[in-house]
């Protein structure tokens, strides 16, 4: 697996972190950026599972069940960590239209993952759902299947949601049905970083109604800080400018992809 620049080598004797693997992290199987570092992950399911990140311990005491839980945090927590000081890490979805950078910010629960399923299923390349990235000249994503919360019992699933997978593995609470996902694949991803001044950055919001509207670049700075995971040791104002930065509700995906592509 690929995350940036690292390298990440995966040993695990646990069926279900394996499955996790190939359905939610194929599209990290190619590297976005040069690898300049590696790490090797080892889960081991047994009576005492465990994993080790470079042959020592990181985790243990905890069940079987958890493992794959345990596995995507210490990833998360590995890959982050490498890039503080180096890099800056956005809470955010990442898309390519037609040569043009589309990231999507916005809390939990804002809408960034049903707008990167419509999206490319547009057609769009898949840069991520959860996490950008940028040195400040280029900017690239950790691609990750696009992946919603379970709906809550006996709610309606949205029509934009229809037809996708859902996990059987521990991510999902017992009896909740599974977590819906979409994996990307193949020519839908976007394999190679763009650059970081061209990014047309979208701050978004569930809504009753579909409508985008332009912030000024004092604004656009403000949110694409707010959406960092850690504070940014390098200058952002490369990624905002005139015409750049726009604030968007929503009501179906659909209809934001469609002014979107207007721009």
């Amino acid at each position: 697996m690929f995350l940036s620049g690292l390298r990440v080598g995966v040993q695990s004797s646990c069926a279900n972190t394996s499955d996790y693997i190939r359905r939610h992290w194929a599209g990290a199987k190619w590297p976005i950026v040069e690898a300049d570092a590696s790490c090797r992950i080892e889960v081991l399911s047994s009576d005492s599972p465990r994993i080790f990140v470079d042959g020592d311990l990181v985790w243990s005491g905890g069940a079987a069940e958890e493992l794959v839980a345990g596995f995507e945090l210490l990833l998360y927590r590995i890959a982050l960590a490498r890039h503080k000081g180096r890099s800056a890490v956005f809470h955010a979805a990442g898309l390519v239209s037609d040569g043009a950078t589309f990231v999507f910010s916005g809390p939990s629960g804002a809408g960034k993952s049903s707008l990167a399923l419509a999206a490319v299923r547009r057609g769009w390349k898949y840069f991520s759902d959860e996490f950008v990235v940028t040195d400040g000249e280029r900017l690239w994503g950790w691609p990750r299947a696009i992946r919603f919360d379970p709906p809550e019992p006996g709610a309606r699933c949205p029509d934009y949601l229809a037809g996708l997978d859902h996990d059987d593995d521990t991510l999902a609470a017992p009896g909740d049905g599974g977590a819906p996902y979409y994996a990307v694949s193949g020519d839908a991803l976007q394999r190679a970083a763009r650059p970081a001044h061209e990014v047309r950055f979208i701050r978004v919001a569930r809504s009753t109604r579909t409508a985008l509207e332009p912030l000024p670049p004092s604004v656009g700075l403000k949110h694409w800080t707010e959406a960092s995971f850690f504070d940014p040791t390098m200058s952002l104002g490369d990624l905002v400018g005139p015409d750049r930065s726009w604030q968007a509700s929503w009501r179906h995906p659909d209809e934001l992809i469609d002014l979107l592509e207007e721009i």
